[in-house]
């Protein structure tokens, strides 16, 4: 084994090892625990941001799969 020390989860109150590729918050660029990986349960500062990304990714994928009649 090498020395290193496992990545600890960043939330204060929390001492689990951090994950290694689900773990890291890709919008404020942390590591987390399984447990605080989610934006919400972390309380991300860019929590704004990541659901405005997501509302725009949802709003486009409806609209491109709008069903619209073909006119006579």
């Amino acid at each position: 084994m090498s020395g290193k020390t496992a990545t600890r989860c960043t939330m204060t109150s929390c001492s689990n090892r951090a994950i290694r590729i689900v773990g890291e918050c890709r919008y404020c660029e942390h590591k987390f625990c399984g447990q605080h990986r989610i934006p919400e349960t972390h309380a991300c500062p860019n929590l704004v941001t990541c659901k405005q990304n997501s509302f725009k990714i949802y709003a486009d994928r409806l609209l491109s799969e709008k069903c619209v009649a073909s006119k006579v």
